[in-house]
């Protein structure tokens, strides 16, 4: 049994902020049936030319997201001001999604928003953005949770992760056997580092982690 570390106190996840755990898989022989995944493509948005407009999410003066709850614009207004954000825009199937992150790795503020896909497809499939390309297959866990289980396509080809949101920070769970070495605190296993240094430049190094721990 893992128990979730402790975050700030008063964050929970659902309420703005994520609480995630992200662990390497050694062996994706060894994971339980799958059933059928979801192709997603999802590219990072460069911050600095993401703004509020009134209650709008704009890139590059493009609108994103329209009319956004009062307490959420001023999350968003705090966190571009200091520039501790992670835009990113994702195609998951037939849906679309405008997500920003704040700052850190296990647990950190997180909005995310469905729009149009024709609002947005031409922005993620123009590649004109550090992106990364994956099919996610879910796998169902104790308390209703599921896991996330993610095989990456293109330079991070042969990199296979899971991932699992919790509901608090002090929420136990029980580790498959399928789990490899939690990289939740290595940046390099994040999806945004993997849009822009890609698995092939350094899986030679951490070859280590193809043997479960």
């Amino acid at each position: 049994m893992l128990k979730a570390r402790r975050g700030k106190p008063g964050l929970m996840s659902g309420d703005g902020v994520e609480i995630e755990y992200r662990f390497f898989i050694p062996d994706p022989a060894v994971l339980p049936p799958l059933g059928k995944g979801v192709k997603i493509v999802q590219c990072y948005l460069p911050k600095w030319k993401i703004e509020l407009v009134g209650d709008n999410l704009c890139f590059d003066g493009r609108v994103l997201v329209r009319n956004l709850p009062m307490d959420v614009n001023r999350q968003l207004s705090a966190l571009i001001e200091d520039a501790k954000i992670t835009p990113r825009i994702r195609l998951a199937g037939d849906s679309a999604f405008v997500t920003v992150k704040g700052p850190g790795s296990h647990e950190r503020v997180e909005h995310e928003f469905e729009v149009m896909v024709e609002d947005v497809q031409d922005l993620v499939t123009s590649f004109r953005f550090p992106h990364v390309l994956k099919t996610r297959y879910e796998v169902p866990a104790d308390d209703d949770l599921v896991w996330e289980i993610d095989f990456f396509e293109a330079d991070n080809h042969g990199l296979v992760m899971a991932e699992l949101e919790v509901p608090s920070a002090d929420h136990e769970f029980v580790r498959p056997d399928w789990l490899g070495q939690d990289v939740t605190e290595d940046g390099r296993f994040g999806n945004g580092s993997l849009a822009r240094d890609p698995w092939c430049d350094f899986c030679d190094e951490v070859g280590a982690l193809r043997v479960s721990n």
